[in-house]
C-alpha cells in the first residue's frame, strides 16, 4: 500500500506564492507591462514626430517669411536693406542662422558677416540633398528640404533649404535680369534651434514615464482587485465548501452570484453536495436495514442451531428411550401375567372373603400399573421410531373429524366451547393418517389440559391452506406457556401438570411424528392468555434434510 504523500504546512506567503492569484498575475503583469511600455513607447514617437511637425512647420513659415521680408530689397538689388533685414530677423528666438546661396554655391547674405562671399561644395550638408549623387545641377525638388545636425557647440539645428525661384518680375526686371529659362536663382539656407523641443521631448519623456509607472500600478491594483473578486474570493468558497463536505457536512452550499464559468461550477458544486446528502442518507438507511437484517438472520442463524441442537438431544433421547421401552417391555408383560396367574388362583384357593378382596386390591393395583407403565413403554417406542410412516392418500378435514371425535368427551368433563373451521375444496395429502391423527389428538389434548384448572375456555381448530403446505392451528385460552421452558416441551418426560398430570410424553410423540414426515411445527404463546401451536403439512412428506425435522418451536 503506498504511504500517503504529506505536504509541508505553509506559511501565509508561501500560500499567497502557491494560490491562484499569484498564478495569473505572474502571466498577467508581465503582458500588462508590456502592453502599457509599447503604448507609451508609440505614445512617445507620435509626441516626437508632432513636436518636430510643428518645428518644421515653424521653420517652413520663418523660412517664407524671410523670403518676403527680402523679397522687395533683393529685387530691387539693395542688399544692404537685405543684410540688414536677415541680421534684424536672426535675432529672432529660435533662429540660429540664416544664409542666402546663389546658384554657383556662394553665400552671399547671411546673418554671420564673416560667412559673406564664402562658397561650399555640392557635398556640404546644406548641399547633398538638392545635387543628388553628385549631379552638377540641383534638383528642383530635394528628397528632403529638412535636415537635422548639431553645430559646434553641441546644439541640435533644424535646417529648412528653400529654393529662390525665377519669378517673372525677378528675371524682368532691368537691374539683373536673368534668363527666363533658369528656374532657380539661389537658395534660403533658415537654420532653427531645436533647443526647446528638445527640453520639450525630455519633459513628455519624463510625464510618460510617470504616466506609465502610475498606469502600471493602478492596472495592477485593479487587476489584483479584479482577480480577487472574480477568481480568488469564489474559489476560495468552493474550496472551503470542499473541505466541508470532506469532514461529512454534506448540507454545504455555495451562494452563486454570477452566471459565468464559476458560478456554473458553484452550481454544480451544490448540485453534487444535494446528490451527496441524498446518497448519504439512502446509505445510512441501507446500513440500518442492513444491520437489522444481519441481526435478523443472526437470530434465526441461533434459532436454527438451537434447532439442531435441540434435534441431536431428542435424537439421543429418542435412541435412549427405544433401548429403555425393550428392556422395560419384556419385564412389564412378565409382571403383568404374573398378576394375573395369582388373581386366577386366589379364586380357587379357600381365604377368607376380607383377605381375598384385599389381595384383589393388590393384583388390581399391580396390573393397573403394568398397563400404565406399558402404555408407557409403546409412547416411548412410538416416540422413538426412526421408521415406520406407512405413507397413503388421506384427506385433512377427515383426519380431523375422526380427532375431534375422540376427544369429544373430554370437552363435555370440563365445559370447553370447541371452534372449527375446515379447509374448503382439495384437502387432500399423502400421510401416515394414523400417525397424523395420533398427533393432533396429543395437541388437543395438552390444550384441554391447559384449560382443565379453570373449567371452560375455548379450543380453535382452524385449517387454511398456505400456498403449496397445509397449515393446522390448535389453539387454547389456557394458561400459556413460559418463555423459559419452551425451548423443553417437546422433550420426553417433560412436563409442568404434576405428578397426576401425566409423564409428559405427549408432546414428545408429537415431535418424532411431526419428524419423520418432514413436517413443521411452531408455537405461539402467552402467559395468562393462551396458546397456539402451528402445524405445516406437506401434500407429500420428505424426509428432512440430514434426519432434521422442520422449524420447531424455540
Amino acid at each position: 500500500m503506498a504511504e500517503p504523500v504529506v505536504r509541508p504546512a505553509r506559511n501565509g506567503v508561501g500560500v499567497f506564492f502557491h494560490s491562484v492569484t499569484f498564478r495569473l498575475l505572474l502571466y498577467l503583469l508581465p503582458v500588462i507591462g508590456v502592453v502599457t511600455v509599447a503604448f507609451s513607447l508609440v505614445n512617445f514617437q507620435t509626441t516626437r514626430q508632432q513636436l518636430t511637425q510643428l518645428a518644421e512647420n515653424s521653420a517652413l513659415r520663418t523660412s517664407e517669411l524671410i523670403k518676403r521680408a527680402t523679397h522687395y530689397g533683393m529685387l530691387l538689388n539693395r542688399k544692404d536693406d537685405v543684410h540688414h533685414t536677415i541680421r534684424q530677423l536672426s535675432r529672432s528666438p529660435g533662429v540660429a542662422g540664416i544664409r542666402v546661396y546663389d546658384k554657383q554655391g556662394t553665400i552671399i547674405f547671411s546673418a554671420n558677416g564673416a560667412e559673406i562671399g564664402r562658397k561650399v561644395g555640392q557635398q556640404a550638408e546644406a548641399c547633398i540633398d538638392c545635387h543628388a549623387s553628385g549631379l552638377a545641377a540641383p534638383v528642383e525638388e530635394p528628397r528632403s528640404r529638412f535636415r537635422q545636425f548639431r553645430s559646434p557647440d553641441g546644439e541640435r539645428i533644424l535646417g529648412l533649404i528653400n529654393p529662390i525661384r525665377n519669378e517673372p518680375s525677378c528675371s524682368n526686371a532691368a537691374c539683373h535680369a536673368h534668363r527666363s529659362d533658369q528656374r532657380v536663382l539661389g537658395v534660403l539656407d533658415v537654420q532653427m534651434s531645436m533647443t526647446f523641443m528638445e527640453h520639450a521631448i525630455v519633459s513628455t519623456r519624463s510625464q510618460l514615464a510617470w504616466a506609465t509607472l502610475a498606469m502600471l500600478l493602478i492596472v495592477t491594483l485593479g487587476t489584483i482587485v479584479f482577480i480577487h473578486r472574480v477568481v480568488r474570493r469564489p474559489v476560495n468558497r468552493i474550496c472551503e465548501g470542499t473541505q466541508r463536505v470532506a469532514a461529512g457536512d454534506f448540507g454545504t452550499r455555495i451562494e452563486v452570484e454570477t452566471d459565468d464559468e464559476i458560478g456554473h461550477l458553484a452550481a454544480a458544486f451544490n448540485r453534487m453536495t444535494g446528490d451527496l446528502q441524498v446518497a448519504r442518507t439512502e446509505l445510512t438507511a441501507w446500513s440500518g436495514e442492513l444491520e437489522k437484517r444481519v441481526a435478523e438472520k443472526t437470530e434465526e442463524l441461533g434459532r436454527v442451531q438451537r434447532q439442531v441442537a435441540h434435534v441431536e438431544k431428542m435424537t439421543s433421547l429418542g435412541k435412549l428411550a427405544a433401548s429403555v421401552a425393550h428392556e422395560l417391555n419384556n419385564p412389564l408383560a412378565g409382571i403383568l401375567n404374573y398378576a394375573k396367574l395369582i388373581e386366577r388362583q386366589l379364586g380357587e384357593e379357600p381365604i377368607a372373603e376380607s383377605s381375598r378382596a384385599e389381595l384383589g386390591r393388590y393384583l388390581e393395583a399391580v396390573q393397573k400399573e403394568s398397563l400404565r407403565c406399558g402404555s408407557i413403554v409403546r409412547n416411548l417406542l412410538s416416540f422413538a421410531r426412526q421408521g415406520g410412516v406407512e405413507p397413503a392418500p388421506a384427506h385433512l378435514n377427515e383426519i380431523v373429524r375422526r380427532s375431534l371425535m375422540l376427544i369429544e368427551h373430554h370437552l363435555k368433563l370440563n365445559e370447553i366451547r370447541l371452534e372449527t373451521e375446515p379447509i374448503e375444496g382439495d384437502d387432500e395429502l399423502v400421510c401416515d393418517a394414523g400417525q397424523v391423527q395420533q398427533a393432533l389428538v396429543a395437541l388437543m389434548i395438552n390444550a384441554i389440559e391447559a384449560m382443565s384448572d379453570a373449567r371452560g375456555g375455548t379450543l380453535s381448530v382452524r385449517l387454511r391452506r398456505a400456498g403449496e403446505p397445509f397449515e393446522v392451528l390448535i389453539g387454547d385460552t389456557g394458561v400459556g406457556i413460559p418463555m423459559e421452558i419452551r425451548a423443553h416441551i417437546f422433550e420426553p418426560f417433560f412436563s409442568t401438570k404434576g405428578k397426576e398430570g401425566g409423564v409428559g410424553l405427549g408432546l414428545a410423540v408429537v415431535y418424532g411424528i411431526t419428524r419423520n414426515h418432514g413436517y413443521t411445527i411452531e408455537l405461539d404463546s402467552e402467559p395468562g392468555v393462551g396458546t397456539t401451536f402451528r402445524l405445516l403439512l406437506g401434500r407429500l412428506p420428505k424426509p428432512p434434510p440430514n434426519g432434521v425435522p422442520g422449524q420447531l418451536p424455540e
